[in-house]
């Protein structure tokens, strides 16, 4: 992709967006992209341009989240009055509308920066204050946590359940619970927080944080899935 352009398509039409351009999504008469009248859409809903050789979408709605779905990891949400220069350059808007979701395509120059959540911030590999290591089987079992995340997208991009685990490292779902356990405790002693319960709340499914921690750290990538297609 010539890195001073991207390109949106919608539906069956297609713009080429160059430094100064800028396209705008939603249900109004005078957006670029012209999405259904439907009420549960906003008229201007976003904007994306290319800034300094990246695409930046904003959320131009008053009211109404959207996402951006990359081809794989997690949705990233885009709250109203927000913009994100996402990490990655073909990417999807996701919008809801009151019949099912709107596409809006995006192809833009490649990124490299790791995948991230709006609004959070992560320690990096300098100022980690972690375990130094984790053992082999550790290791394994949260790679094989984050490998949804790593492969799929959308409401397929989801920490894998412990039951997942064991069948592919051929472990009991509550050795692979235990284990993770472990790794999470050991990670709030050194300061990482939202890994363990407060006494009052008796939920400890904290997968998905852990998963979060893991991919955001660089402790697992889709190298550490063991196969070269990562299925």
């Amino acid at each position: 992709m010539d890195s001073s352009v991207a390109t949106v398509r919608y539906r069956a039409r297609r713009w080429v967006l160059g430094p100064d351009d800028r396209v705008t999504v939603g249900r109004g008469s005078r957006c670029t992209v012209r999405l259904p009248d439907d009420g549960h859409l906003s008229r201007l809903a976003a904007a994306i341009q290319l800034v300094g050789g990246a695409v930046l979408v904003s959320n131009t709605s008053a009211t109404k989240p959207f996402v951006v779905r990359p081809p794989v990891g997690e949705d990233l949400v885009v709250a109203p009055g927000a913009a994100i220069g996402p990490p990655c350059g073909r990417f999807a808007v996701v919008l809801a509308g009151s019949l099912g979701d709107e596409f809006v395509e995006v192809d833009g120059p490649a990124r490299e920066s790791a995948p991230m959540r709006p609004g959070i911030v992560t320690r990096s590999a300098d100022t980690f204050t972690g375990p130094d290591r984790f053992t082999a089987a550790q290791h394994r079992v949260v790679a094989e946590l984050c490998r949804p995340l790593l492969t799929g997208s959308g409401t397929a991009a989801r920490p894998a359940t412990y039951a997942e685990i064991g069948e592919r490292l051929g472990l009991s779902p509550q050795y692979v619970r235990n284990v993770l356990k472990v790794v999470r405790e050991n990670l709030t002693g050194y300061g990482i927080p939202g890994m363990v319960a407060a006494e009052q709340i008796p939920n400890d499914d904290f997968r998905l944080p852990l998963a979060r921690w893991a991919l955001w750290n660089g402790w697992v990538n889709r190298g550490d899935l063991g196969d070269p297609s990562g299925e």
